[in-house]
């Protein structure tokens, strides 16, 4: 088989390029059984030397008020392995298309992230009305450092 020079070099590009950023995770997510039918994905990525940045986007996701009485706002959770829930903020929510999304960063390379509907974007813990729930980890290269 005969390969083109063309699809060869697009194939090292591209291997170098995973290669060199080789640490960006992609998690494809559904909604629990509070919240069938959402669909999502959670990217998390190095963004600077100890920061990763952490994307969230879903799709299908009906209005707050549509999950409970009261319910006025999306959260988004991020729980490290000290087990402290920390609030990244409130997830925008565009509910014309029913699409919500947020970027945060974070110091932790693995994280609990959970999505809950609450009653306000500043509530001090989550409550249990989890929409979308994912343990994500990112795995950075060996360096001569570590």
């Amino acid at each position: 088989m005969r390969y083109s020079t063309t699809s060869i070099m697009a194939t090292v590009i591209a291997a170098t390029a995973t290669l060199g950023c080789g640490t960006r995770a992609e998690y494809m997510v559904q909604g629990t059984e509070r919240s069938i039918g959402v669909d999502g994905l959670i990217v998390i990525e190095p963004h600077q030397e100890d920061v990763n940045r952490l994307h969230i986007e879903l799709v299908n996701l009906p209005p707050p008020e549509r999950h409970g009485v009261g319910k006025r706002a999306f959260v988004v959770w991020l729980t490290p392995q000290d087990g402290v829930p920390i609030r990244a903020g409130r997830l925008a929510y565009d509910p014309d298309d029913r699409v919500g999304f947020l970027e945060a960063m974070t110091p932790n390379d693995a994280v609990f992230v959970q999505i809950t509907a609450e009653s306000a974007s500043d509530v001090p813990e989550p409550s249990d009305y989890v929409v979308i729930s994912r343990h994500v980890v990112l795995k950075r290269p060996k360096t001569a450092a570590n």
